[in-house]
C-alpha cells in the first residue's frame, strides 16, 4: 500500500537527505542560469524553485519598509541557497526582475536529447 507517499518526488539519491541534493541544484540553477537533468530531477527542482521565488516575491511585498523587506529576503535566502555570490545574485538581481514582471513560472523547462552512455532523457531548466 502507498500511504500518502508521492513516488514522483522521490529522488534515489546517494545523498543523506532529499533537501541536501535539491538545495544543491537550486544553487547551481542560480549560478548557472540553466542546468540539464534528467525528467524526475527536473520535476523536483522545478517546483522547489517556483516555491522558493514566489515565496521571495510574498515576503518582499508583505513589508512596506524596503530594508525590513530585503532583510526578511536575504534571511530566506540563507535557509535556501548555498553560496554568497549565488545569494547576492538572487537578492540584487533576480528578486527585482521578478517583482516587475511578476511571472507565473519562474524555470522553463526544455526537453533535450539522450545522454549516449545511459540513453536517459535530458531536461534543460532554465530561469526566465
Amino acid at each position: 500500500m502507498r500511504h500518502r507517499i508521492n513516488k514522483l518526488t522521490q529522488l534515489n539519491t546517494w545523498a543523506k537527505k532529499k533537501e541536501v541534493f535539491v538545495k544543491i541544484l537550486l544553487s547551481n540553477l542560480v549560478k548557472n542560469g540553466k542546468i540539464t537533468t534528467t525528467p524526475k530531477r527536473a520535476k523536483v527542482l522545478k517546483a522547489e524553485a517556483d516555491a522558493f521565488f514566489s515565496k521571495l516575491v510574498k515576503t518582499y511585498t508583505r513589508y512596506s519598509d524596503e530594508n525590513d523587506a530585503k532583510r526578511e529576503c536575504i534571511n530566506i535566502v540563507k535557509a535556501e541557497i548555498f553560496g554568497e555570490e549565488e545569494g547576492k545574485k538572487v537578492i540584487n538581481t533576480l528578486l527585482p526582475k521578478y517583482l516587475q514582471d511578476k511571472p507565473k513560472s519562474y524555470v522553463a523547462s526544455y526537453k533535450m536529447w539522450f545522454r549516449k552512455w545511459d540513453a536517459a532523457e535530458q531536461i534543460m531548466l532554465k530561469l526566465l
